[in-house]
């Protein structure tokens, strides 16, 4: 991703303001003037780190369970170098933001809602349709005040107000082996929704061996909204998988994933299975450890009545492929069934539950692909669709 889609998100974020990608040392006019510095350079974005020196080096000290003990040292070495100041001169590309002089920029914003002045940096993710500005709000002084999720297209408005319908249910129950975030403030702004979230405690220090998974943390969120049993059939999540293809654009890839949601229907519909609710995303750089228990953000695809193991399968098979270094997809990870004997789903039960997995995962992969900013998402869509349609369904 080029500076383009980050010059754009800025200039939306500092609406009324001129935003040019300058190089350390050209002048301009310093009374309104604000200045990022691209991390690492303009060509390859993955940051945008305010000028505070210590609120770039806090919005560098933050780790999930997905960096390895090297990554966590060279993290924390590099968060107190940003302190001095000298890594941002060093910095080769800057993005310049110079206001009217009137306000009503995303930090005023901000810092009305939260009480104080406040800095930020913005990360945005790679482009499909789900994608959306992260900002990370500091005090200047670098203390951490929340992260904002902005919403600003019509898919990332909707996945918005998901994840903070879910938050303000997890709110009232008792979690003991997970922490979420609190809804801090959630509303509309110069044409975009904002979701404000207090900000989970993270270290260096809190690192675990990656091939843990949080399993008594699963189980809880599995439990928060109550578990049921019954037939496939007659559930909820049956009923939702079966809504999908009438969104879907492409009128030939709907067909084929109707085919194969009825086909696994028919194979698995008799299937009593346990039901209950599901983080949606939950991997390793969705998490961190924090003080022995589980700190779990990005809760947008939360979800109630499904088959237990979901969560468990989504952490292990995307750590597995992102780390296969082979595309996605491109075989049936039948030995995967196994992975489900840690949470008691076996034989038929874990069959299914592998298969509603992909197909789920399915559904949201063409549905994100879809518009000009699904494209990067299309071949990986089409892939998924194909393997379930050579292998979903078939079992005897």
């Amino acid at each position: 991703m080029t500076a383009d889609g980050w010059l754009e998100t800025v200039e939306a974020l500092w609406p009324g303001a001129r935003v040019d990608v300058v190089s350390p040392g050209t002048r301009g006019a310093q009374a309104t003037q604000r200045e990022f510095a691209f991390l690492p350079d303009a060509d390859r974005p993955r940051l945008l780190l305010p000028g505070s020196p210590r609120a770039a080096a806090t919005a560098l000290r933050r780790y999930s369970h997905d960096l390895t003990i090297p990554q966590r040292v060279s993290r924390s070495l590099t968060a107190t170098a940003m302190r001095t100041g000298l890594p941002q001169r060093t910095l080769r590309d800057r993005l310049r933001v110079v206001e009217d002089g009137e306000g009503g920029s995303i930090e005023d914003r901000l810092g009305g809602l939260l009480g104080e002045a406040v800095v930020v940096s913005v990360g945005l993710g790679t482009a499909r349709a789900n994608r959306k500005p992260i900002l990370h709000v500091l005090s200047p002084s670098g203390r951490p005040l929340a992260f904002v999720k902005v919403g600003d297209t019509e898919t990332a408005r909707d996945l918005i107000t998901q994840e903070a319908a879910a938050l303000e249910f997890l709110a009232g129950v008792p979690l003991e082996r997970v922490a979420v975030p609190r809804v801090l403030h959630h509303g509309p702004w110069n044409g975009m929704t904002l979701l404000v979230l207090s900000p989970l405690p993270t270290s260096a220090r809190g690192w675990r061996p990656r091939r843990n998974v949080p399993i008594e943390a699963m189980r809880e969120v599995f439990a928060a909204a109550g578990v049921t049993s019954g037939p496939l059939a007659d559930s909820g999540f049956l009923a939702r998988l079966r809504e999908v293809p009438s969104r879907v654009s492409d009128p030939e890839q709907a067909g084929r994933l109707d085919a194969v949601i009825e086909r696994v229907g028919r194979a698995y519909g008799g299937q009593t299975l346990r039901f209950g609710a599901w983080h949606g995303d939950w991997t390793p750089w969705n998490m961190a450890w924090h003080r022995g228990k589980v700190q779990l953000w990005d809760w947008e695809r939360f979800a109630r009545d499904v088959p237990a193991g979901l969560d468990l399968l989504h952490c292990r098979l995307q750590e597995a492929m992102r780390s296969a270094g082979e595309q996605p997809y491109t075989s049936w990870p039948a030995g995967s069934v196994r992975t489900l004997t840690e949470v008691g789903v076996t034989g038929r039960d874990a069959a299914a539950t592998l298969e509603l997995y992909f197909v789920e995962l399915c559904c949201r992969y063409l549905l994100a692909a879809q518009g000009p900013i699904g494209a990067p998402l299309r071949t990986q869509a089409e892939r998924l669709l194909t393997l379930l349609q050579m292998n979903a369904g078939r079992s005897s």
